[in-house]
């Protein structure tokens, strides 16, 4: 394998942001209730975000038409009480 195949950046926040064109607040806001790209905690002040996992969390998340993505922390609380 070649160095470069083994090689998977980790971006900043500020990376990470610039990239998704986003901002930071929304990626600290993703990261408190879960719905953002998993992350890294290089040390008890610094996260990143490894390239290849982000990658991955934006292909989980594109769809093919509007109203078909539903959020994985989404529930729906059905008439009867049920939630699904």
């Amino acid at each position: 394998m070649t160095p470069d195949k083994c090689f998977d950046p980790i971006l900043s926040e500020r990376e990470l942001a610039e990239w998704l064109h986003t901002s930071r607040p929304t990626l600290q806001r993703q990261r408190s209730d879960g719905s953002g790209p998993p992350f890294v905690q290089l040390s008890e002040r610094r996260i990143g975000y490894r390239k290849s996992i982000v990658e991955r969390w934006l292909e989980a998340r594109t769809i093919e038409s509007i109203g078909a993505f539903a959020s994985p922390k989404q529930t729906v609380r059905k008439p009867n009480g049920q939630v699904t």
